[in-house]
């Protein structure tokens, strides 16, 4: 009977043992998981599109050959370029292989981009999107309709949206997708929107009509506290807001009828130009100094405007030719025409052409090469 009590003891030790090697392992599992969640971040963030990045090299080279039947839009993305169509997003690296080809189904796709990320947005429906430099990081979808959507060097996104009970709303995510602020507008209409240098601070800029009058105003607010309104500043009566762009100490709103300066600190304004030779066709913004595209009122023809940040005019000249695209790089204006790439100082003086074989219809530049967008490839040159 001894033996028998002896034994059924030893069986139950190496039970309780094994069991204990059972719990010990399971717990250890449960940490492992929950520490590669926490950190997942900064363990995944290495490897986060290495798929792409394995692939980007297969087909590498120019031209990149495209849909013919599709519209592009175009932008840069740090080294990469990217392409918006109706139906995808693509971006490729500055040797030509495909980084990003994402379907994004949106009817009327937006995009903007930084050194770090790009947002698209469905315009006029629900939903937007940020993408990595490789890959998608998060969707989302709105009640509400959305009318405009902006994106900082922060990675955060502002984005508007209209409804019935307000004019405008402005929603603001972070670069994980996570809501942090919202902003109502009972009346004006959000113009435009612009995330300033410092963290958590943005400018908006509003417009609506009162008893016949244009009212415009910029704003700007911290996104990080309920006493948010950091300052508020009329703009000149009768100026309908389209666009801001905080460069340095200075915030510079283009009107429709002007463009202007404000301090970015205090809201004060420092100098302005009027459009009274044409009609506003578009704006260029560049490190040192900016340039208005206007429509001759006269003779139609291309007049272009130089101004330095403070807006104040550096030279003023009607041009011989017809901008497709224009792009300030550095010190020097190119210009997309029909018969190549013209370069202009910011003194409006020809520093000569780079003649294209093909008829392109946008380009960016990137470090020392242009990637022109025809109508069925994408082809890279070479401007140093």
């Amino acid at each position: 009977m001894a033996r028998i009590r002896d034994l059924n003891a030893y069986r139950k030790e190496k039970k309780r043992k094994a069991n204990f090697i059972k719990l010990i392992i399971t717990a250890l599992f449960i940490i492992g998981v929950f520490s590669v969640w926490t950190f997942r971040e900064t363990i995944f963030s290495p490897l986060q599109g290495i798929a792409n990045r394995v692939g980007s090299g297969i087909n590498e080279g120019f031209p990149v050959v495209l849909s013919g039947s599709a519209g592009y839009s175009m932008n840069r993305v740090d080294t990469n370029f990217l392409l918006l169509s109706d139906t995808y997003l693509y971006t490729y690296n500055y040797r030509g292989g495909q980084v990003i080809a994402h379907r994004h189904n949106y009817s009327r796709p937006m995009q903007r981009s930084t050194d770090r990320r790009t947002l698209i947005y469905n315009f006029n429906s629900h939903d937007f999107s940020l993408f990595s430099r490789n890959s998608l990081i998060y969707e989302h979808r709105l009640d509400d309709r959305i009318v405009l959507a902006e994106l900082g060097d922060n990675d955060m996104v502002a984005v508007v949206t209209t409804s019935a009970a307000f004019s405008n709303i402005l929603h603001i995510y972070d670069g994980q997708g996570n809501w942090r602020y919202r902003q109502r507008f009972i009346e004006e209409e959000v113009m435009a929107a612009e995330f300033a240098r410092t963290n958590n601070e943005i400018f908006i800029a509003t417009s609506t009509v009162r008893n016949g009058d244009v009212i415009s105003k910029l704003y700007r607010f911290r996104t990080d506290s309920e006493d948010d309104l950091i300052w508020e500043q009329y703009l000149p009566r009768g100026a309908w807001a389209l666009q801001v762009n905080e460069n340095g100490n200075y915030v510079i709103v283009l009107a429709d009828n002007m463009i202007m300066t404000l301090d970015s600190n205090s809201g004060d304004f420092i100098g302005s130009y009027g459009f009274e030779a044409g009609r506003l066709m578009k704006d260029i913004y560049g490190d040192e100094f900016n340039l208005i595209i206007l429509s001759d009122y006269i003779t139609g023809r291309t007049f272009y405007v130089t101004l330095d940040l403070q807006s104040q005019l550096i030279k003023a000249e009607i041009m011989p030719f017809e901008a497709k695209q224009v792009e300030i790089f550095g010190e020097i204006v190119y210009t997309l025409t029909g018969a190549g790439l013209m370069r202009h100082d910011r003194n409006l003086n020809s520093l000569g052409i780079i003649e294209l074989e093909d008829e392109f219809r946008d380009f960016v530049i990137i470090s020392q090469y242009a990637f022109l967008l025809g109508y069925e490839s994408v082809e890279r040159i070479e401007i140093t």
